[in-house]
């Protein structure tokens, strides 16, 4: 695993649960090439996608919740689901 340290055997413990350097959630996985290479774009970039994120699971949790107030979902709901 790339973020964990290694677990000393003798206390079945680790000295740290991160390994030195390691950003959380950093894999390196970005077959596209689309992050920043400059540091604090790339940290820039990352804020707003946790901002975007949220904002995303409130509107899902909203049609949720309308589905379950009503019973109807959200297009049945405002009679035009054609768009």
């Amino acid at each position: 695993q790339k973020g964990w340290a290694k677990v000393n055997p003798e206390t079945n413990k680790a000295e740290s649960a991160l390994k030195e350097g390691y950003y959380p959630g950093d894999l390196a996985f970005d077959p596209l090439n689309l992050a920043p290479k400059d540091p604090e774009e790339y940290r820039l970039m990352q804020e707003k996608e946790l901002s975007h994120s949220r904002l995303a699971m409130i509107a899902a949790a909203g049609f949720l919740a309308q589905e379950a107030v009503t019973g109807q979902t959200w297009g049945t709901y405002w009679e035009d689901a054609s768009f």
